[in-house]
């Protein structure tokens, strides 16, 4: 067996840990994927995995062919990133990974804008939670919410963000009373996050009145439509509570700082032109807005400063080379 086809379906089972995950991230169905391993196997003379309960384990005929398709993948890539460097069109595909709750209105008029600018560049969205890899090619640009961007990337911070509590008018009107410290008998119920009951952010209830966890849940997404049916307060970026309309900043609680957001590439992309174009174009974009993801007391608040603990606040700072 020497083929790349048969060593990349190997690979993605191994990864996955079973025949679904593979055909979800191949872009295939769950019988290609499982025709495609007995075709790889049968060919081999050996079995690659151990079908079990808990999933598909690797034998070690499976284990040495994992350790080459990883070999023959990194040379494919650094290959497709050779090249790729060397593409001096402006036109082609070219592939933004981006958190879904950041592809909001405002990314969409971005992404108009862009494409009326630049209608030869074939822009593809890739909205998934999981972080893409850039240097499998995953993405060729990747816009990140994140204090510490891997250093082999390479791109810039192009805004600073602060957090609040937002909720929704009926429930400020509500506890407007414990809010304002007037009732001291009664407590301010928040949407907790399950991450909090591990570590809970430093000084993330030092600035509020007494308060009580009413739910919990692990999705944002959840956490805002509980918060639009006044189940209690959530604490999110400025960006998603300002702009959800059904949604208010609860008055009187202070902004905080929050993670920054970056927009990346690898290395051997910065010079293509339409990764250069549509960087420098989101980029501005992004730091127009400033306002947005600091708040309207933008002044007061603490200048942020980035991974290596240089001043962000106004300037735009290079990942390491």
């Amino acid at each position: 067996m020497t083929d790349w086809d048969s060593l990349r379906y190997i690979l993605a089972v191994a990864r996955e840990g079973g025949l679904s995950g593979a055909a979800r991230v191949l872009g295939v169905n769950h019988a290609t994927v499982s025709r495609q391993l007995a075709k790889a196997e049968d060919a081999a003379g050996v079995r690659f995995f151990t079908r079990l309960a808990s999933g598909l384990q690797p034998t070690e005929a499976g284990q040495v062919a994992i350790a080459h398709a990883e070999e023959v993948e990194a040379r494919m890539v650094a290959l497709d990133m050779a090249l790729a460097a060397r593409d001096e069109t402006e036109e082609g595909e070219l592939k933004v990974t981006i958190p879904p709750l950041m592809a909001e209105d405002h990314f969409a008029e971005d992404i108009k804008e862009f494409k009326a600018l630049h209608p030869g560049i074939d822009v593809h969205l890739l909205g998934a939670t999981e972080i893409l890899n850039l240097h499998r090619r995953e993405a060729d640009v990747a816009l990140r919410v994140t204090q510490s961007p891997e250093e082999s990337l390479w791109g810039r911070m192009v805004t600073p963000q602060r957090a609040g509590w937002f909720a929704s008018p009926e429930f400020v009107e509500r506890y407007l009373d414990v809010i304002e410290g007037r009732d001291t008998d009664n407590a301010l119920p928040y949407i907790a996050f399950s991450t909090w009951f591990a570590a809970t952010p430093a000084g993330l209830f030092s600035d509020l009145p007494p308060v009580r966890a009413a739910i919990k849940t692990d999705d944002m997404v959840s956490a805002m439509s509980l918060a639009r049916q006044g189940m209690g307060m959530v604490r999110s970026s400025h960006l998603l509570g300002s702009c959800d309309p059904g949604l208010v900043r609860v008055p009187g609680l202070p902004l905080s700082d929050h993670v920054p957001i970056w927009v990346l590439t690898h290395p051997d992309l910065r010079h293509v032109p339409r990764v250069t174009e549509f960087m420098r174009f989101i980029a501005a974009r992004i730091t127009a807005r400033r306002a947005l993801y600091m708040g309207p007391d933008e002044a007061s608040a603490n200048t942020s400063t980035g991974s290596d603990g240089a001043k962000l606040e106004g300037t735009v700072t290079e990942v390491a080379e």
